[in-house]
This record gives C-alpha cells, structure tokens and sequence, in this order.
C-alpha cells in the first residue's frame, strides 16, 4: 500500500559534490516528530562525481528515498516538476543540495501551512556560509522599478527607505514572521493542493526566476506568501553554477528577460522595452567583465 507523508522533500542534483551528503545528514539530523519522504531527481550528474557515487552508494538503498536519474540536465523547474508530480506529502518543500538545516525546518514550515490555511508558501531565513543573510529568501514585489533599485545598489545604500526597497525588503524586520513576494528556491515549502490549483513551475524557466514567477502566481491565486525565520538554513550557494561562471550569467540573464517579457511586456511602449531590455542585457555585461576581472 502507498503510503502518505506529511511532507515530500524534493532535491534536484548536479555534480554538487560532498554538499549534497551534507545536506542529507543535515536533513536526517534535524528532522523530528514529522512524517516525510525524499524525492531525488539527478540531472545527469557525471558519473565519476562524488554526489553521484553518493546517491548510487547509499542513497537508493534509503527507505523513502525515490531516485529519478535523468539521461539529460532538465534545468530546475522541469526537475522539480517531475517530482512534484509523484509525491504523496500533503506539502512538498523544495530543497537545493547544498544547505545545512539549522532546526527542525521541515517541522517548522509544514505546521505553520497546516496551520494558516490562506498561506500557499512559506520558506525559511538563509543565511550565507558565514553567517550573513542570503537576502533572495525574503523578497517584495518583483516589478522592474523595483528589481532596478536592488540591482544598482539603490536599495542597499538607503536601507530604511520604503521606496527604493519594495523588492529587497531591507527596510523590514528580518528576525519577524513577514508576508512577502516571493522566497528563495534553495529551500521553500508549498501546500499540494497550491500545486494542484496553479501548476508547477514555469518550465521556459532552465534556472532562475522560476521562483519568482511562482510567487506571482500564488498572489493570482490569492494566497499568501510567508517568511519563517523561525525555520533556519545555511545556503552555500554557487556549488554547480561556479563551474559554469559565464553560461550561468547568461541563463540568468535569459530568463530575466523571460520573466519581464511574460509579466511586464504588455504594460510598456517601445521605448520602455528598450530601455529595460538593454538594462537587463548590460547588467549582463557588466557581471561578465566583473567575472572575468576576479580569475
């Protein structure tokens, strides 16, 4: 007989190394009093990487471990959508293969959406490898106004002012339960019946964004979205993406472009398209020129 779980924790692996070994003793250390099942999916790792051998070693003879080996990289919303599509929790927290639980996170985050039945999403604090906030897992509106003062550093120089931080949020209290746009895909929970209502993610999306328009979609759909720093992770960010620093940037940039065009492109005149196209293309330059600078 299938079994039900309380949650589906759902790990979409490439090539992350010792990390993601981490992240599963991290997962088993601190997961108590909580009913869950881990949903792997490999996106074609090399076979000779150590997260691989991994999961081949010791983690397809795990109790409630399910593996999906894919013979190609899906990208991470078509990965985590065929997880999602298979698993028995009645919440389904999306987990990166390089973050360390601080707590009983899953706990934490699956009772307060039991709990709070107008909340589609919640996700926890992150925090960089020392210590330091990861400010992606607590983000505002997305709107490019907005994303433009985060990304010149608008938001950041004048962190108390509301105006220039409807994206980055800076201006409100971080150790606070807070509603907000949109989390952090390293690590964020959402309700199986939010999944079975609007969908999973965008798959035109291969790597970023796919969260944020996500969030999008859950407000059309009248739900909240919820920052928990009661819940506490370590993010260390950059496991994979390092490897491939230049096409990373360039997908980043791909799917800004996609995100603007879905969500904004109706409400500007040409020249407005213009100008936020070359924004979006130029901040690409530049993030190329930086990353070559730093070899």
């Amino acid at each position: 007989m299938d079994k039900n779980f309380d949650v589906s924790i759902i790990i979409v692996n490439w090539n992350a190394g010792k990390y993601l070994q981490e992240t599963i003793e991290s997962l088993e250390q601190k997961t108590q009093n909580i009913s869950y099942e881990v949903i792997l999916v490999d996106n074609n790792s090399d076979k000779n990487e150590e997260s691989f051998k991994y999961i081949e070693n010791i983690l397809e003879n795990k109790e409630h471990f399910s593996i999906i080996k894919s013979d190609e990289n899906l990208g991470f919303a078509k990965a985590n959508n065929q997880a999602m599509k298979i698993a028995k929790g009645r919440n389904f927290l999306i987990l990166n293969p390089d973050v360390i639980l601080h707590n009983n996170v899953v706990k934490i985050l699956s009772d307060y959406l039991d709990e709070n039945s107008e909340v589609g999403m919640v996700g926890p604090k992150v925090l960089n490898s020392d210590g330091s906030f990861q400010q992606p897992c607590f983000r505002g509106k997305p709107y490019p106004k907005d994303t433009l003062f985060h990304l010149i550093g608008l938001a950041k120089t004048f962190p108390k002012n509301e105006y220039f931080n409807g994206y980055a949020l800076w201006h409100l209290d971080r150790n606070q339960i807070q509603n907000c746009w949109a989390l952090s895909g390293c690590c964020m929970m959402v309700k199986k019946a939010l999944f079975e209502k609007i969908g999973g993610m965008d798959e035109q999306f291969f790597m970023y964004q796919e969260e944020t328009d996500w969030g999008i979609r859950t407000k059309e759909a009248e739900k909240e979205i919820v920052y928990n720093p009661n819940a506490i992770v370590t993010h260390i960010g950059g496991v994979t993406t390092k490897k491939i620093k230049i096409k990373s940037i360039f997908i980043f940039t791909q799917s800004m472009e996609k995100f603007f065009k879905k969500h904004f492109w109706g409400k500007y005149n040409f020249i407005q398209k213009a100008f936020w196209l070359t924004l979006i293309w130029g901040n690409f330059g530049l993030k190329c020129i930086q990353k070559g600078l730093n070899k």
